[in-house]
């Protein structure tokens, strides 16, 4: 086997991924913290204040909408974030282009196996999202069964 494979998601492309998950969440009155500052930051392995700067960046190109909504849990409204009809476009070519990225993932018997990010969740027979499985292998390096 050659060099282990090199992951790279952009801040901006994980927080694309991560509200593309949540769409079901999108122009609800009530939601989770998933779509909060802090839901996001925690998801997506980023500090808080670069959630918001990115946000607005993603906000500014009209790639993703801001709102004050309800959060389950909480007493006060919050701001939280969706992706608008453009941004889940872009979601969705983003979703193809990263499930191409290969990843490692080590089987019962200790092999090394390089499979498609979009199907390590499959290989790993767990529920893990795409942008868990890059998270992942972007700390770790390799995921294991």
């Amino acid at each position: 086997m050659g060099k282990l494979p090199k992951i790279s998601v952009s801040v901006e492309d994980r927080l694309i991924l991560h509200l593309h998950e949540q769409n079901h969440q999108r122009d609800r009155f009530l939601v989770t913290n998933a779509v909060t500052r802090p839901g996001i930051a925690e998801a997506c392995a980023l500090h808080p204040p670069n959630v918001s700067r990115s946000m607005r960046i993603l906000v500014s190109n009209s790639t993703v909408e801001e709102h004050m909504r309800s959060v389950r849990g909480d007493s006060r409204r919050q701001k939280t974030w969706q992706l608008t009809d453009d941004g889940e476009k872009i979601a969705e070519k983003l979703f193809k282009k990263l499930g191409k990225l290969k990843v490692l993932i080590r089987n019962r018997n200790g092999e090394l196996l390089e499979v498609l990010a979009s199907n390590a969740a499959y290989r790993l027979e767990s529920e893990l999202s795409l942008l868990q499985i890059l998270m992942h292998a972007l700390h770790e390096g390799v995921l294991t069964y």
